[in-house]
This record gives C-alpha cells, structure tokens and sequence, in this order.
C-alpha cells in the first residue's frame, strides 16, 4: 500500500512530539488523521512504529527509530528540491534553449534575448534551428524550453502564443516588371519562372498555394534556406514566395530585389512560440513577455508584407 507524502509527514511529527494529540495540534488536524497515518504505515512498512500508552503517549520502536531516520532523510530531500525548483522559478538565470524554426529567426531573435541579457548577462543561451517537426519533437522531449515556429495542428502538449500573421508575398529582381507596380496577381507570378522555398512545412504550403492557381507553372529552382532562395532572385534566376522578410538586409548575391504584396491574397502563416503548459521559470516568461511585446510594435510592419501595402 502506498504511502503518501502527508501521511509520511504526520507520523514524523507525531514521533517526534511523542503525542497523537500534540502532533494533530501542531498539524493543525484531527487525531485521528495522525493515528490513521500511523497504522497506514506500519501496514505499509509491515512493522510496529511505536508503543502507545494512554497516559504516556507513543515511544518509538527499534523498527520505528530505523524508518523515522529514513522519514527525516526522505521528506528533507523533497523539502530542498522544492526549494530548488521553487528558486528556479523566481530566478533570472541558467540557460534558455530555443529551438527555432522561421528561416528568418536569426534576423529579431538576437535582438530580443539581447536586451534580456543586457540587464541579466549571467544567463545563458541556446539557439537550435529545426524544421518545423523536429522543433516541436524537441519541444515534446525536453530538448528545448521554448520553440518558434508554425502550428499546422493543435497538440495539447503545446501551449501556443501567436506573435504575427505573416501574408504571402512575391519576391523578385527590384528591375522585374512585377516590382514596378502595386501588388501582383497569383496569375502574373505563375507565368514566372519560380524558386521554391524547399523546408517540410514551407513546400507543402507554397506547393499548394501555387496548385490553387489553376495555371500551369515551372519552377527552375528550389532552395531549403531562406538566404538561397533570396540570392536565386536577386541573380536573376526567378521569382519566389515567401512570407516573412528579414528588414531590409540585402541578398548575399548581387542585385537589389523587392517584396511584392499578392493581389487579394488571404493566404499567409503565423509565427507562434510554443512551450509546454503549465508554471514557468521567470527566464521562460521573460523570454516570452519580450516576444510578444517586439512583435506588438514595429516590428511586425518590419517583418512582413501587408497585402494592402
């Protein structure tokens, strides 16, 4: 039969008082919880704790004095490691590791722990880039405190905080027709010569995006990072759809490119963060309160391409 943590704690406060009724006083319960805690474990230990006398009280046994001892060692361990835990939780400090999906991360999430480690510089980081499965697989296992990256099915293990809707735009040579106009039609990029963005979830997405335009396409190009496929563009190789922008930072290869809004597009993905549920140590909040708040600001217009724009 299972002991619990209460009943272990009140039959070591009643062996120690000596007294049922002055442990039950100090525990602030009935008697008979603490005689019942009493017989629950010497049925569970198989063995006499104590010696009762009406006048006397209870005096522990050989066999009690050995499980009182293991009580004591017992109950002050978990006492310590709710104490540690409960520290944790309240500190700034030790290590946060993030694993990121969004292929632009490395353009906001630098700036943002920075500011948390410019008031507490004794934390330590840890960035994980992931695609968008394996993100929340390390988020499951304990891999990851905290995970950035695109929720396609909601999973109860995942508490989610989404931090900007990002609309799909098309990307192309700034000297490209399509980028001396306003917004461009799904119909004008297909007949475009296409780079695709090639990440598990990004293909399937765009793949699809571009199924539903009903035109025959070809894509010339595909790419598994963000910095490839704007490179391809800005050589001249084709157009792309993307949905989050990294500012204004140029492409590593030569020539300017521009960030087209699609034409009556509703098409578009949402960067959450994603942690488990439940109490979270103060470096995870703070973490995730900075996350929220960056995106609340201008960053969002930054980031992303407004449709209307």
């Amino acid at each position: 039969m299972p002991l619990s943590l209460r009943a272990m704690r009140y039959v070591q406060v009643a062996m120690r008082k000596g007294s049922i009724s002055a442990a039950a006083e100090t525990l602030n319960v009935a008697p008979s919880a603490v005689a019942s805690a009493l017989g629950q474990a010497e049925e569970a230990f198989g063995v006499t704790l104590v010696t009762r006398a009406r006048s006397k009280g209870i005096s522990p046994t050989l066999s009690g004095r050995n499980v009182q001892r293991r009580i004591d060692d017992l109950l002050e361990r978990y006492d310590a490691m709710m104490t540690d835990v409960s520290d944790l939780q309240a500190e700034l400090s030790g290590t946060l590791t993030i694993g990121y999906n969004a292929p632009i991360a490395p353009a906001f999430l630098p700036e943002i722990t920075a500011e948390i480690r410019a008031s507490h510089p004794e934390i330590t980081l840890s960035f994980i880039d992931g695609d968008n499965t394996s993100v929340q697989n390390g988020l499951l296992s304990g891999h990851f405190d905290v995970i950035l990256f695109v929720e396609e099915l909601p999973n109860s293990q995942i508490e989610v905080l989404p931090l900007v809707f990002a609309p799909t735009y098309c990307l192309c040579r700034s000297d490209h027709p399509l980028a001396r106009g306003g917004p461009a039609s799904i119909a004008e990029i297909l007949r475009e010569p296409l780079v695709l963005l090639d990440r598990p979830a990004a293909r399937a997405y765009y793949m699809d995006l571009l199924d539903k335009g009903g035109e025959a396409y070809h894509i010339v190009a595909t790419a598994n990072s963000t910095e490839m496929v704007r490179s391809l563009v800005a050589a001249g190789t084709g157009v792309s759809l993307l949905n989050m922008r990294p500012g204004n930072v140029p492409a590593y290869a030569k020539g300017e490119i521009s960030c087209v809004p699609v034409a009556g597009s509703t098409h578009g993905v949402t960067l959450s963060l994603g942690f488990a549920p439940g109490p979270k140590r103060r470096l995870l909040q703070v973490f995730i309160d900075s996350c929220a708040a960056y995106f609340q600001g201008a960053a969002k217009a930054e980031f992303t391409v407004d449709v209307a724009s």
